[in-house]
């Protein structure tokens, strides 16, 4: 009898450690995602924006041909054109800035709402910076200066790589936070150099993105560069701070947060034993005589110079819960249970492990995204509680809150299953739309949020009856959603569906007060396998596309504003060379 009291508290102990176990990754896994997307995007605003300023070749209609430039502006006019349709592009403030080979300079920067400043420059000349409310205002001398654009380190460091090149992180003195800044060198069709193109964007708010995250209660997450110095943190603590008339940057190893110095003392001890691979997942056990948590780092890699470190941990303990409760509670059970009889302590024995089994491998069903097997766990103790708990997991991690469609990771994880299910005799083929509501942040600035959320749970429901049953749709992040055709496999019939969907997403949403609001999208198209073999490939492959089609939307709807009989001006961010 002792044995078996002994075994069943084993089998409990051990069920129950699976299941946090798994609980705890599939939170981390979670959480990457989300810092990995937020941390795509961010660095993506500098990237579109600075191609809308010096576009890149257009790629040849038909292979061996020659790619087609598309000419810079000769003009200061045209010139300041690209800059204010580049600063418009997205809603972070950016600051985009074009440095002459002749020394000329020409920039705007969005300080805050309708406020700007603009700065220019002749060549030989002083450099002018103005106040406006934007294009076409009166403008207001702020200052003059000294500057020459090409001893900066922005237009020094693009030339010395001839190719787009991150700048280092820096720190705004005026405005008090990290900035980055990424250029790129311009030439003529002739091949002559014209000068620098740069995109100048803020980090600030990766750090309010890394705070505002659902963490549990022993977790964090922080961004860093090689060094360790920190670029982003989920702990409320100041990531730079002055001494003396410099600013100095905090370093991951001097946090005031004991588990975030422990994972990046972790992340060093692996980095003095192999190489971080660009993109790959290391999730690995955390070395400390604490509670057992999960580590995972994931190194971000971009080919202009950029080398950063996503971070995250985060405690079993967190998941523990009323797990332990009932495998104590349950033990007693079986405790009275063997000493009444054997047979009936070993229908309890069974009783209690199918639960448990149930909620181990309802708990694994999630992370390799297979469809959520049915508990029919009818109980009220603490594992019918823990059982209640799965199913709502499962709901809050595979779909969207708001809209109730595919979350991305469940989305993504669903189209690996199908892969996976796919073989020679039956290969599988889709395709991937990526939409974006382009008329959506205007309904949402000019309504309110609640409108905002109105507008894109009635989106999410017109793409939910314009799909078919095999096909599905995810919500990618504020008004992004993807949707999988199954068996799409032809380019034409898959742009024939987008553009059913974007009549579907163009019907009246009925409003408050009687309005009525109309979205249109832009949609990216990609088929597997045609564009890609991989979910992340497919995905850029038509994230790029749906921004060519927005740039073309927004491109054709831009109205050239009047030129101000004032002198021109932009000014570059006041960093720390």
């Amino acid at each position: 009898m002792l044995c078996l009291v002994v075994t069943i508290g084993w089998f409990l102990y051990r069920a129950g450690d699976d299941a946090t176990e798994v609980l705890a990754r599939n939170a981390l896994m979670d959480t990457m995602s989300r810092v990995g997307q937020a941390t795509d995007r961010q660095l993506l605003g500098a990237r579109e924006s600075l191609r809308v300023v010096a576009p890149d070749p257009i790629p040849p209609a038909e292979k061996g041909g020659q790619p087609i430039l598309i000419p810079f502006p000769k003009d200061k006019a045209a010139l300041e054109e690209r800059l204010w349709l580049a600063n418009s592009l997205f809603d972070d403030p950016s600051y985009v800035y074009f440095g002459g080979a002749d020394g000329s300079f020409l920039g705007v920067k969005q300080e805050q709402v309708n406020l700007f400043m603009y700065s220019t420059r002749d060549p030989q000349g002083k450099n002018y910076v103005y106040h406006l409310r934007g294009p076409g205002t009166t403008p207001t001398l702020i200052a003059t200066q000294d500057y020459e654009p090409r001893t900066r380190p922005w237009y020094v460091q693009a030339m010395r790589r001839k190719s787009e090149t991150w700048s280092p992180v820096f720190t705004d003195f005026r405005l008090k936070f990290l900035g980055i800044t990424l250029s790129k060198p311009v030439y003529s069709t002739d091949g002559t150099l014209l000068g620098v193109a740069t995109s100048s964007i803020g980090l600030r708010r990766l750090s309010e993105f890394l705070q505002a995250l659902p963490l549990s209660k022993n977790g964090v997450a922080f961004i860093v560069e090689m060094s360790g110095d920190l670029i982003a943190t989920s702990v409320n603590e100041p990531i730079h701070k002055m001494s003396g008339s410099d600013f100095v940057r905090l370093n991951a190893s001097q946090s005031s947060s004991p588990l975030l110095r422990q994972a990046y003392a972790d992340l060093t001890a692996y980095l003095k034993k192999q190489k971080l691979e660009p993109g790959k997942l290391v999730v690995q056990r955390l070395q400390s005589d604490g509670p057992k948590t999960e580590l995972a780092f994931r190194l971000h890699h971009d080919d202009a110079g950029l080398d950063w470190v996503v971070v995250s941990a985060v405690s079993r303990s967190d998941f523990l819960g009323s797990v332990t409760g009932g495998v104590y509670q349950t033990l007693l059970l079986g405790l009275i249970a063997v000493c009444m009889t054997f047979v009936l302590g070993f229908v309890i024995l069974r009783w209690v492990l199918r639960d448990i089994r149930k909620l181990t491998l309802a708990a694994k069903s999630i992370g390799n995204g297979e469809p959520f097997p049915s508990l029919n766990i009818d109980r009220r103790d603490e594992i019918g509680q823990l059982a209640q708990s799965f199913q709502e997991m499962e709901r809050n991690l595979r779909t969207d809150r708001l809209t109730n469609v595919l979350n991305r990771d469940s989305f993504i994880a669903q189209i690996d299953f199908r892969r996976r299910k796919g073989s020679e005799a039956t290969p599988l083929r889709f395709a991937l739309l990526f939409i974006d509501l382009d008329k959506f942040k205007s309904i949402n600035d000019q309504y309110g949020h609640d409108e905002g959320d109105k507008v894109l749970v009635s989106a999410a429901s017109q793409l939910q009856h314009a799909l078919r049953k095999d096909d599905s749709v995810a919500r990618f992040g504020g008004d992004e959603f993807v949707v999988y055709l199954h068996g799409v496999s032809d380019e034409e019939i898959a742009k024939s569906i987008a553009e059913k969907i974007r009549n579907f997403l163009n019907q009246p949403i009925e409003g408050r007060d009687g309005n009525q609001y109309i979205v249109d999208a832009s949609i990216g198209v990609a088929l597997f396998p045609q564009d890609g073999l991989d979910i992340e490939t497919l995905l850029r492959v038509a994230d790029e596309r749906m921004f060519e089609q927005k740039r073309m939307h927004r491109v054709l709807s831009y109205e050239v504003p009047e030129t101000s009989s004032a002198p021109d001006a932009p000014a570059e961010p006041d960093e720390k060379d």
